[in-house]
């Protein structure tokens, strides 16, 4: 879904980087700190301020402004950029064929211009990337500050519309993406097409198995086809994949098993207008409810949720899936999410298990550590780098011993 991330003054990113992503899996490793999660933030902050909370929620709400997030080098910089280039053929198939087709891939380029002590605005261009140098992008959308043109669609005829201008009667709100505020899907075609596609994505940074969370609690019905951010509608995930896609759902249910023998079946318990997740063993009179499975056990079952649900999304990111999960739960959790990949979904995983390492190719993974500027850099490696550990190591085992970088000892 997306090719590549260039990142620049964002978090621990400082000069401007370029990530090339693999179509499928992505496996990201590195100490704490090295800047893994602030990778998956720069996708975080497309997905909500293009179609979640909204920018101004994450951006100053949730992470406490411009500040705090650029200005993290000795040298006080004054814009944040990330540009994000799409697979044209992926986001056509990703909008079912509905959908504007790009021939050449989309480019969303986002700049935050720092505005006095803690305000901000923003810049927008959304193009094509062209197929020769010599040609120039065709731009669908350029913005700054609420002012610049966006390309509409009318009966057989493309044209550009100023902003503002006082006959059309819009205005857009400048701490917010203009992607976002756009209403017209015939007008904006394009720019709807990728809209739906960034809604395909979702970025699982932490799931709170507390006894109160609201993922424990009963859980009302919702029209969401993937699992929330935060898993709290895992019963109505599961409720739908058992009326509706029986061999993802029996799937789940046999990887269950495998783990405990002693495992039954899941079923819902319904109270009113609300339901609840119970999972029935053998030789037990009564079933075990939510708020009674274990931590691990309800990790595994939310991971499965995501990895095999049909309706996944486009692109997923997990941080850290191995946590709070025994061995033979991680082995399982990268078949999955091998069959996520080979469904079609890129996967992008953080992780600092070297079992979870041990089930993919060096060219899956990206190593993150950190410069003596204390800035990310991201490199990769190849299997002519290892000539002389051919066949001896899996990546894992190469990781612990200082082989691949993104270790503290070196």
């Amino acid at each position: 879904m997306i090719k590549s991330i260039e990142i620049e003054n964002f978090f621990s990113f400082r000069k401007s980087q370029k990530i090339a992503l693999n179509k499928d899996s992505n496996i990201l490793i590195g100490i704490n700190g090295s800047g893994k999660s602030n990778f998956l933030k720069a996708i975080q902050l497309l997905y909500e301020g293009v179609v979640g909370d909204g920018f101004e929620n994450i951006f100053l709400k949730e992470w406490s402004g411009f500040s705090s997030i650029a200005n993290f080098s000795k040298d006080k910089v004054n814009h944040i950029k990330i540009t994000y280039e799409f697979d044209a053929k992926i986001i056509s198939t990703l909008v079912e064929n509905k959908g504007y087709r790009f021939i050449q891939n989309p480019i969303y380029e986002i700049t935050i211009e720092k505005a006095g002590s803690s305000g901000y605005y923003l810049k927008e261009w959304i193009y094509n990337k062209p197929t020769n140098k010599e040609e120039d992008p065709f731009t669908f959308l350029q913005m700054e500050n609420g002012r610049g043109h966006i390309s509409t669609r009318g009966k057989k005829k493309v044209g550009l519309q100023y902003y503002p201008e006082n006959e059309t009667g819009i205005s857009f709100k400048t701490q917010e993406l203009v992607l976002r505020q756009i209403s017209d899907p015939n007008r904006y075609f394009p720019l709807f097409t990728l809209k739906n596609a960034i809604e395909k994505l979702v970025v699982y940074s932490y799931f709170d198995t507390t006894l109160k969370s609201p993922i424990r609690q009963l859980s009302s019905y919702t029209v969401e086809k993937k699992l929330l951010p935060n898993g709290e509608n895992l019963v109505q995930i599961l409720q739908r994949m058992k009326n509706h896609q029986t061999f993802a759902y029996d799937k789940i249910e046999k990887l269950l098993t495998d783990i405990n023998p002693m495992f039954k079946d899941i079923s819902f318990d319904f109270i009113g207008s609300k339901s609840l997740l119970v999972l029935r063993e053998k030789n037990l009179n009564r079933s075990v409810p939510i708020e009674h499975i274990s931590d691990g056990t309800l990790r595994y079952l939310l991971l499965l949720s995501i990895l095999y649900n049909p309706d996944r999304g486009g692109l997923i990111c997990i941080d850290e899936p191995e946590t709070g999960l025994h061995p033979d739960m991680i082995n399982t959790i990268c078949k999955a999410i091998k069959h996520a990949a080979h469904e079609g979904t890129q996967v992008i995983i953080a992780t600092h298990s070297p079992l979870l390492l041990n089930k993919f190719e060096l060219d899956d993974i990206w190593i993150f550590e950190k410069n003596i500027d204390n800035e990310t850099i991201v490199s990769s490696k190849e299997e002519k780098d290892f000539e002389e550990w051919e066949n001896e190591f899996l990546a894992g085992q190469l990781w612990l011993k200082g082989k691949l970088g993104g270790t503290r000892w070196q």
